[in-house]
């Protein structure tokens, strides 16, 4: 979720909006101080000044091309606030939301499109707030608004008073880590980060994309370079990350339970020995690590070696 770089609209300045400031009437057109008006009535919600502002541009500058964009906006801001309502509409507007209107913001308003965006967010989380979640309608969930307004412990609040689901939910995992991390930092999301990644392999990209964070983005480039044998299309190759990150990072303590329940995977066995190598490593060869060893390499051999590998360095 990522918003992409504004697009160059004629008329604007900057990151998309037209220079604050004083204005040299000389370079910059009447058009282009309608609109910067216009972005400022947008932000401000004061729809009778996007309502006056909107219309003379339509009338002066039919053609422009932020034009579609400011339309868009001036939209979403008549039809809000809504009312809670069936999860199959919150789903349909949720989709809106995050697609063309997320779009048209990030078009016209650049850095600004996030102010824009998070009251609608921030309105529709409470609207639903008290409603279940619906596995089939995921994201028509105030804890997805709340993560999409950028308040990570109301989602986290909110996630948390999920009864009855399935701890292998993908999007309910992917949020957990994502506002977790938001919240209090990579390692406090550790843990449901690995959960993710044995569990929904699918969603971990998307997960790390929202967090943002270097390190870890340097360690999964890192991950797929040296597990050359992992097919980077397969997506089931994900699920050998955590085991993969252990083995680099030795000293990583998780602070959370992981909720793996019967999960038999060989990317959870594996990650699961590596965690029982990590207490032994530090006393020597005794029978336990020995054992341990054995039954990484009956697990999957070529993890054995990079385990191997870096346990002979050190």
């Amino acid at each position: 979720m990522i918003p992409s770089q504004p697009e160059e609209v004629p008329g604007l300045t900057g990151q998309g909006r037209a220079v604050r400031g004083q204005l040299d009437l000389f370079t910059h057109s009447r058009t282009a101080i309608l609109i910067n008006d216009l972005i400022d009535s947008l932000l401000e919600r004061n729809m009778a000044g996007v309502t006056e502002r909107l219309q003379v541009l339509r009338t002066e500058a039919g053609g422009h091309p932020a034009l579609q964009s400011l339309e868009i906006l001036t939209g979403a801001l008549e039809r809000w606030p809504v009312p809670a309502t069936a999860a199959a509409h919150s789903a349909r507007l949720i989709g809106w939301l995050d697609s063309e209107v997320e779009r048209a913001a990030g078009r016209v308003l650049g850095t600004s499109a996030q102010d824009f965006m998070r009251p609608f967010w921030r309105e529709l989380a409470q609207a639903l707030a008290g409603q279940p979640y619906d596995r089939t309608l995921p994201r028509a969930h105030s804890a997805y608004c709340y993560l999409r307004a950028g308040e990570a412990r109301a989602a986290l609040e909110t996630l948390s008073a999920i009864e009855s689901h399935d701890p292998g939910d993908p999007f309910l995992l992917q949020w957990e880590t994502v506002a977790r991390y938001r919240a209090f930092g990579w390692r406090a999301a550790r843990g449901s980060f690995f959960t993710l990644a044995l569990r929904a392999p699918a969603q971990l990209i998307e997960a790390l994309t929202e967090m943002r964070d270097s390190a870890s983005l340097a360690d999964w480039e890192r991950f797929w370079l040296e597990c050359a044998w992992l097919e980077p299309r397969d997506v089931i190759g994900a699920s050998w990350f955590p085991a993969w990150y252990l083995i680099e990072h030795p000293a990583t303590r998780l602070e959370e339970p992981l909720t793996l329940g019967d999960l038999d995977s060989s990317p959870a066995r594996a990650f699961q020995v590596i965690r029982r190598l990590q207490a032994l490593d530090p006393f020597g060869h005794g029978v336990a690590l020995i054992a341990a060893r054995a039954d990484l390499q009956r697990i999957d051999q070529q993890m054995f070696r990079h385990y191997m590998s870096r346990a002979h360095a050190t």
